[in-house]
């Protein structure tokens, strides 16, 4: 037998994860990432479950949800570098945190957290999956391309407010074009193994926009762009819920 959860836990990660993606808080791969000395490493579960674990852990610190909020919302924006990144994402911090408050109790419930910390990096881990399978499928068949990298390059190198807008919106055009018509072949196990494929293209596309860096070292081949997750879908581990005790 099972524990009675709160259903809308289940509604409550996608939009933490969001929110947490678009201010670049989670690992732009899903198994290695580059030291400081450029050199592949792998990314730890740990590096997953950083900023879920700090909020579940302010909110328990306090039990109370606008309070523990508000120490991990100040907390989580010391760790945004980019004072414009933080500007534009700052409405979907106050949406989640309306979002809880109205929904406070769900959050003191420790059987609750508990689940939320045992399910925690399984959650991240399947929201993450698809999307970044999707962006990295993209560079993988673009690679090379002149049109695409140069959209990519004119994007990341622009300068004045002027420019970066006329690039950003060039881009944003090539994307809506090609993107994901050009890929779908190369992603449809993922596509029939994951719910909500609207928002995960979504979600993809805003990643490639917010990691144009990252994704043009896949484009020009400084980083290695196949994708062996597009493989692996059988592989994910799936959420359990917490037998009683």
């Amino acid at each position: 037998m099972t524990l009675q959860l709160d259903p809308e836990l289940n509604e409550f990660c996608p939009m933490l994860f969001r929110t947490l993606d678009t201010l670049g808080l989670l690992p732009r791969g899903l198994s290695y990432k580059r030291d400081a000395s450029n050199r592949l490493q792998r990314i730890t579960p740990s590096e997953f479950e950083k900023y879920p674990r700090l909020l579940f852990g302010c909110i328990q610190r306090y039990n109370d949800v606008e309070a523990g909020f508000s120490e991990w919302e100040s907390r989580l924006l010391r760790e945004v570098e980019s004072p414009t990144l933080r500007e534009a994402h700052y409405h979907e911090i106050e949406q989640l945190r309306q979002w809880m408050v109205k929904r406070k109790e769900m959050f003191v419930k420790k059987s609750n957290l508990q689940h939320l910390r045992t399910s925690l990096y399984a959650r991240v881990f399947q929201y993450l999956y698809p999307r970044r399978v999707l962006a990295t499928s993209y560079c993988h068949v673009h690679k090379g391309n002149p049109d695409v990298v140069g959209k990519f390059n004119s994007h990341i190198e622009a300068r004045g407010s002027e420019d970066r807008t006329s690039a950003l919106a060039d881009l944003e055009r090539l994307l809506d074009s090609t993107f994901p018509d050009t890929v779908l072949d190369s992603v449809q196990k993922v596509r029939e193994s994951f719910d909500g494929w609207q928002s995960i293209v979504q979600d993809a596309k805003a990643s490639l926009l917010l990691n144009a860096r990252y994704y043009r070292r896949l484009l020009i081949g400084e980083e290695p762009s196949a994708p062996p997750e597009a493989e692996a879908v059988e592989e994910i581990t799936p959420i359990e819920e917490p037998e009683e005790v």
